[in-house]
Order: structure tokens, then C-alpha cells, then sequence
């Protein structure tokens, strides 16, 4: 009697999950058997939306069907259709599946209740990567107790696409088109709402945060009606901000979505709707030479699901009202270096006089990376400080700049670059490719740079661009812990503050003071100020901004 009683009250302390060896949920679609891994609870590949196949594909994401019985949750779904590249593709086990719409939930191990929920939206250009990524894996998050939930979302044309003949059936049925994946970002908030408190999670308090293309879609969905009270905090990560195009209308002279669509569909040699559903998902995973030849849209201002450019609607005061979080990397450019034009054409775009470049330039030492250092002053640098300000009247906003490198590749590196922050934030830096034994050189940085851009253009991500931790190292560990607080603080009361870190106060452009996660100071003011004053004109000239 005393064991059965003893079994009784550990079943009701747990909650939702009968126990940690086989943790279970119960959802409106059915029961769950989780895992556990890394002190986290873990339930995976949990379908959000119906498989987007047959008549499914290019329509907004239809209600997941039930099941029967209690469902594994121990294992990843398969990543959506995506092209491989080398040493970025690794832990996605590529192509992929067009039955790729599911979602990971990963809780603490005590299980809680009304726990803060983080929801992560991946970057990877709308083209590339998943959560079986092991960058994402939340151990950092969740020791700070909070729910992390990751998930898929269509990428590539099969996931933004819109032929007239596919704007048309929309009409008729009424429904959004285009921006599908971010449609299935939705779709997953909306999930969290009716089905995150089975785990101990609070649907009435849940922050969205992604990087590169996650962190744009953090800022569309701060614009988006149809994302309204879905979410109640936002931080976006590395979010380059350059004009979309439209679905159906010319805008900044871009061609609409369905222009790119309709050239695109030439390509596979197809000229219907039909016809196009009737290909293997295989067959409409873009290829290296029709992204070159512009085959891919990327998302579009469709009016219903992105209503504009974000930069334009912050301006106007129509994002959310709900605290905000936005920051770049010293060398977020890195991400625009392979494919930077002429510096000359640069200069002539956005009229730099050449006493003003040199000025502000000329003392830079790698030459290689100027063009690109440009353009990120304008849409990675500029446009963090000019989206942090305008959340004045409306919500707190806070701004960071992250320029952190584990020690022994500083040297090698003009800057931190794109996405070497998310390790650190997610506590998953043990999981990445670790650092040399030995210091590298400052020598030759040049060429370093170039042979990975060489390499970036034959579909190989190159390992210099790819997260480097030292999971030894106690400045790796101390700078993972500070952003997983600030994060997770963040998500639990609105205010990124952690006791014992530098104040990080309220962002404004006068007083320009940002975090500043690097090995030695905790705050910057007026971070690259000459430059980016003399840029941020030229950003709001991109969006026709007075």
C-alpha cells in the first residue's frame, strides 16, 4: 500500500508527464511520449498543420489530424525540402519532406506551471536549415526555467510563391497567399496557445525570437494583424532590413512575387497550377543557378498576412505593443561579403563622397569586406537603432551588439559574424565545432575571407563562417550564461535586466546606449556613431522615409 500511495503522488506532482524516465502529454490531437536529453524534457516532431502535399501545397496551413494511441515524441520530424549545402546541412538528413510541418517542446525536468514559453522561428535566408540543428537545442533556455518550442516552417518556393493563377484561387477561397512559411509560423503560435499549458507552459505569456530570416520574421509578425495577441514579447536577432517586393504590384522597382513565380515555373518546364502540384517536392527545391538567376522571391507584401516593410510601419507606430528586443553582431556583414558589389558601385548608390569615405572608411583594415561593411552599416546597423527607437510610445525596446569570439579565433576575424550569437544564447555552444589547440593569425585575413566566399558560392558553407565555441573555456561559458539570463529574464517579465549584469536600459537614439555582449565592457554608447549617423539617412532613403 505505502509504494502503491508513494506512485500515486509522484504521478500528481508531475502534472502533465507520468514521469522523467517517460515523460507524456496529453494534447487536443492525441497523447505524447517524450525523451529526455541535456536536463530537458524534450517532445518532438509533434505536427502542428496538416502535410502540405497535393492540393494542400501553396494553401495556408490546414488543421494537424488526430491519432490514436500515444504517439512518439522522442524523435525529430524530417526538415522541409531544402538544397544541401556542405557543413551546414549536417544534422538535417536532406532533402527533407514536404510532411515536415512539426514542432519540438522542451521543458524543464521539474516540471512548473505557467512557465514563460520562448518560441523559436529559424533563420537560413527562408531557404535553408530546421530544428534538428543542434545550434538549437535550448539547454541554456531551459535550465533558466522557461519552455522552448522549435519548428519547421516551408522554405524555398514551396514555401513563397504566388503565380496569378495561384492569386486567383486564393481570392475565390479567400484566402492569403504567398508568404506560406510565414503562414506556418502562425500556424504555430496558435498551436502554443491552445495546447502549451499540457507541458506547464503560460499561453498568456509567450516571446517569439529568431536570427537572420527568423529575426525578419520576428519583425514581420510585430507588423502582421494576423499575429496579433499570439505573442506578448519579441527579439529579433540579426534582422537585415532591405525592402521587401510585392506579391502582385512592383515596389522599389523589384519585380512581384509573381513575376519571379511565373519565370521560375519556365525553368521546370511547367505551365499550370496543376502541373506544378503534380511534381515531387524534390523537383521545386531551387537549384544554385536559379537562385542565381533570381528564381527565389522570399517573402512579399501580400497585405494580409506582411502588410509592409517593418522598417516603414514601426515608423508609423503599427507594430505590436509588446516589449522588444533588437540587435546585430559586429560583422552581421559577413553574411552579405560573398555576393558584395563593387565598392565603387556602393559609393555611387548611396552617393559617399570620397572625403566622407575616407573619413569614415579609410582606416578599416580589411579592404576585402568594405563594400559589404557599407551595406551593413545601413541595413544591419542603422536599422537596429532606428527599429529600437521607434518602439518609444510604444513598448520598451532594448538594443544590443554582440562582439564576442571565443579567444583563441579572435585574431582571425575582423568582427563576430552572422549567427555566432545564437550558440550562445541557446547554451549549445558545447555542441559546435570546437576551437584550436593554438591562437590563429591576424595574418591574411583577406584571403582567409575570400576562399570562404569562393567556397559560399559553390553551395559549401564555409566552416570560417560556421560557429567556433571552446566548450572549455570559462569566457564561453560566462558569456552563454549572461545572454540565456537576459533572454529568458526578458521573457518572463518584459525587462532584460539580470542582477550582477550591467543596467541595460531603454533604447533611444540620443542617448544611443546598448548592451554590449564581448569580453570586456557591458554597455556601448554611441556604437560606430559617425558611421551609422551618416548611413542612417541612406536606410530611410531605401524606404522613401523623410
Amino acid at each position: 500500500m505505502k509504494t502503491l500511495l508513494t506512485l500515486l503522488l509522484a504521478t500528481f506532482a508531475l502534472g502533465g508527464f507520468a514521469n522523467t524516465e517517460k515523460p507524456t502529454a496529453k494534447i487536443e490531437s492525441g497523447n505524447l511520449q517524450g525523451t529526455t536529453e541535456y536536463s530537458m524534457i524534450a517532445f518532438k516532431g509533434i505536427p502542428y498543420a496538416a502535410p502540405p502535399v497535393g492540393d494542400l501545397r501553396w494553401r495556408p496551413p490546414q488543421p494537424a489530424a488526430s491519432w490514436t494511441g500515444t504517439r512518439d515524441a522522442s524523435k525529430f520530424g524530417d526538415s522541409c525540402p531544402q538544397p544541401y549545402l556542405k557543413n551546414l546541412s549536417v544534422d538535417l538528413a536532406l532533402p527533407g519532406n514536404e510532411d515536415c510541418l512539426k514542432l519540438n517542446v522542451f521543458t524543464p525536468q521539474k516540471p512548473g506551471k505557467d512557465l514563460p514559453v520562448m518560441v523559436w522561428i529559424h533563420g537560413g535566408g527562408l531557404l535553408v536549415d530546421g530544428s534538428k540543428d543542434s545550434q538549437f537545442q535550448p539547454i541554456g533556455l531551459v535550465k533558466n526555467d522557461v519552455i522552448v518550442v522549435t519548428f519547421d516552417y516551408r522554405l524555398g518556393a514551396l514555401g513563397f510563391f504566388a503565380n496569378k493563377e495561384l492569386v486567383a484561387e486564393a481570392k475565390t477561397k479567400g484566402e492569403p497567399v504567398g508568404n506560406y512559411g510565414t503562414m506556418d509560423q502562425i500556424a504555430v503560435l496558435k498551436w502554443v496557445k491552445r495546447n502549451i499549458a499540457a507541458f506547464g507552459g503560460n499561453p498568456n505569456n509567450v516571446t517569439i525570437f529568431g536570427e537572420s530570416a527568423g529575426g525578419r520574421s520576428v519583425n514581420w509578425l510585430m507588423t502582421s494583424e494576423a499575429a496579433r495577441g499570439l505573442f506578448h514579447k519579441a527579439i529579433s536577432q540579426s534582422a537585415e532590413q532591405s525592402p521587401l517586393r510585392g506579391t502582385t504590384e512592383v515596389r522599389y522597382g523589384k519585380p512581384p512575387l509573381t513575376e519571379i513565380s511565373a519565370n521560375y515555373m519556365k525553368t521546370l518546364g511547367v505551365s499550370s497550377l496543376r502541373e506544378l502540384r503534380a511534381l515531387p517536392a524534390n523537383k521545386l527545391v531551387l537549384t544554385a543557378d536559379q537562385f542565381e538567376s533570381g528564381g527565389f522571391g522570399g517573402a512579399s507584401i501580400d497585405g494580409q498576412i506582411i502588410p509592409g516593410d517593418p522598417i516603414t510601419l514601426f515608423a508609423a507606430g503599427k507594430q505590436a505593443k509588446v516589449p522588444f528586443i533588437i540587435g546585430t553582431n559586429s560583422w552581421d556583414s559577413s553574411l552579405l561579403a560573398p555576393g558584395q558589389p563593387p565598392l565603387a558601385d556602393v559609393q555611387k548608390m548611396f552617393n559617399i563622397a570620397p572625403k566622407d569615405f575616407e573619413r569614415r572608411y579609410g582606416n578599416l583594415k580589411d579592404k576585402c569586406i568594405l563594400s559589404s561593411d557599407i551595406l551593413g552599416d545601413i541595413v544591419f546597423r542603422a536599422s537596429t537603432k532606428f527599429l529600437a527607437n521607434s518602439m518609444n510610445g510604444i513598448a520598451p525596446g532594448y538594443a544590443y551588439y554582440f562582439d564576442y569570439l571565443t579567444p583563441k579565433i579572435r585574431p582571425a576575424y575582423p568582427g563576430t559574424p552572422h549567427t555566432f550569437d545564437v550558440t550562445y544564447v541557446f547554451g549549445s555552444y558545447p555542441l559546435m565545432p570546437q576551437a584550436p589547440k593554438a591562437m590563429e593569425s591576424s595574418a591574411n585575413r583577406c584571403a582567409t575571407i575570400e576562399k570562404a566566399n569562393a567556397e559560399m558560392k559553390k553551395s559549401i558553407w564555409a566552416k570560417y563562417w560556421f560557429p567556433i565555441t571552446d566548450k572549455n573555456d570559462p569566457q564561453d561559458k560566462a558569456m552563454s550564461e549572461k545572454m540565456s539570463a537576459s533572454w529568458t529574464t526578458f521573457a518572463k517579465t518584459g525587462n532584460p535586466n539580470v542582477e550582477g549584469q550591467a543596467n541595460w536600459p531603454i533604447y533611444n537614439l540620443k542617448d544611443d546606449v546598448m548592451r554590449h555582449y564581448s569580453e570586456n565592457s557591458q554597455t556601448i554608447t554611441g556604437m560606430l556613431k559617425e558611421r551609422v549617423d551618416y548611413q542612417m539617412p541612406n536606410l530611410k532613403k531605401l524606404f522613401d522615409l523623410k
